[in-house]
C-alpha cells in the first residue's frame, strides 16, 4: 500500500509539473514612444527576456515617436534578442514634433571597425500602420486574452478606440478592445505631487482624456512618483552586461545620457506588471476613477465600480522590484551567441 501511495503521489506531482509547463504564456502588446527615454528601452528587453522564459508572448510593437530611427531600433532590438517576426505598427499621424536625434538614432548610427552598421536589422522591413496592427492582431486573439502595455503618449490607444469596422473585425475599436484586452498597464499620471502634469499625459491630453475615462476595460496605473524610486544603477549597466560585446539596449543607455548614471524605471514597472501582475512584489490602490484635467494634470477619485487603480508597492517590494530588474534585464538573452 505505502508503495502505491508512493507511486501515485509521483504521478500526481508529474502531472501538476505538466500542467504548469503548458501553462499558457500571457499576451502582450507593446506601445511605446521608444527614444524619448531610456526606460522605454529597458522595457522592451525585460519582454523579450520574459518571452524567452516562456512566460509571455509578445504579439507586437506599436511607437508613436515622430521619428522614423525609432522604429529601425526596436527592429534592431527584435533582431538581436532573436524575434524578428514580431511585428512593429508605426502611428505616423503622431500630434507631437520632436527631436530626432535621440539614443534611437545613435545607436542606428553605430558602426563596427569595419565601417559596416554595428547591429544587424531586417532587410526592407515592412511596418505596418499602428491602429491597423492593433485591431489585426487583436481580431485573432481569443477574448480577454491580451495585456497592453502602452508607455509612451496615449495616441494610438485613443485612435484606437476611436476606430470602426475594418478588413479585420466588424467591431469597433471599442468593442474590440473590450472583448479581446483583459487589461492595461499604463505608465501616466501623477497622483502624490499636487497640479503634476505628467509627461506622458501632457504630451496629447485630449488623448489621455477619453482614454482614462471611458476605457472599457481595467486600468493599472504606474505613477510618475514610483518610477522615479525605483532607479535602476548605472553600475549595473557597466558591470552586468560583459557577456556581449555591443548589446542594443546598453548602447541606448550609454547615448542617452553621460554615464554613469541612475535612471527611473517608469516604463519597466509597466511592463513588468503586464508580464506578472499576481507576483507578490505588487499592490494595488482601492478601485476609483481617473480624470483628466488642465494641461495633463490626473485626478484619482476612488469609486468601488471604477476602472482604474494605481500601483502601490511598499518600500521592501519596490527594493525587490529592482533587484528582481537586475537580475532579468541583465541575464543574457536565450539566442545570444556571442
Amino acid at each position: 500500500m505505502k508503495k502505491l501511495f508512493l507511486l501515485l503521489a509521483a504521478v500526481g506531482i508529474c502531472v501538476v509539473a505538466t500542467a504548469q509547463s503548458k501553462q499558457k504564456a500571457q499576451s502582450i502588446i507593446f506601445e511605446t514612444d521608444m527614444g524619448n527615454d531610456i526606460d522605454d528601452a529597458m522595457a522592451l528587453d525585460l519582454l523579450f527576456k520574459y518571452a524567452d522564459m516562456g512566460k509571455i508572448n509578445l504579439l507586437g510593437v506599436g511607437v508613436h515617436k515622430n521619428n522614423p530611427h525609432s522604429a529601425e531600433y526596436i527592429d534592431i532590438m527584435r533582431v538581436w534578442y532573436g524575434y524578428k517576426k514580431v511585428p512593429i505598427g508605426v502611428n505616423t499621424s503622431c500630434v507631437t514634433d520632436m527631436d530626432c536625434v535621440d539614443y534611437c538614432t545613435k545607436v542606428c548610427d553605430l558602426k563596427d571597425k569595419n565601417g559596416e552598421p554595428l547591429f544587424a536589422r531586417s532587410k526592407n522591413p515592412k511596418y505596418e500602420e499602428a491602429v491597423d496592427m492593433y485591431r489585426r492582431i487583436l481580431s485573432k486573439q481569443p477574448d480577454k486574452s491580451v495585456v497592453i502595455a502602452t508607455v509612451g503618449f496615449s495616441t494610438t490607444i485613443d485612435a484606437l478606440l476611436k476606430s470602426g469596422p475594418d478588413k479585420y473585425s466588424n467591431l469597433t475599436g471599442m468593442e474590440l478592445v473590450e472583448k479581446k484586452v483583459e487589461f492595461f498597464s499604463i505608465m501616466a499620471g501623477e497622483f502624490v505631487i499636487k497640479d503634476f502634469a505628467e509627461y506622458n499625459v501632457n504630451n496629447d491630453v485630449p488623448a489621455a482624456k477619453n482614454f482614462f475615462e471611458n476605457s472599457p476595460v481595467p486600468m493599472v496605473f504606474i505613477p510618475w512618483t514610483l518610477g522615479d524610486q525605483i532607479q535602476y544603477p548605472g553600475k549595473s549597466i557597466e558591470n552586468d552586461y560583459t557577456w556581449a560585446e555591443a548589446n542594443p539596449m546598453v548602447e541606448g543607455y550609454k547615448a542617452y545620457l553621460q554615464m554613469p548614471y541612475d535612471r527611473p524605471t517608469w516604463d519597466v514597472i509597466a511592463a513588468y506588471y503586464a508580464c506578472d501582475p499576481t507576483a507578490p512584489v505588487f499592490q494595488l490602490s482601492e478601485a476609483g476613477d481617473i480624470k483628466v484635467v488642465g494641461k495633463g494634470v490626473t485626478i484619482f477619485t476612488p469609486n468601488p465600480n471604477g476602472k482604474s487603480r494605481i500601483l502601490i508597492p511598499n518600500e521592501t517590494q519596490r527594493k525587490q522590484i529592482l533587484d528582481n530588474f537586475i537580475k532579468i534585464n541583465s541575464s543574457k538573452p536565450r539566442n545570444f551567441k556571442k
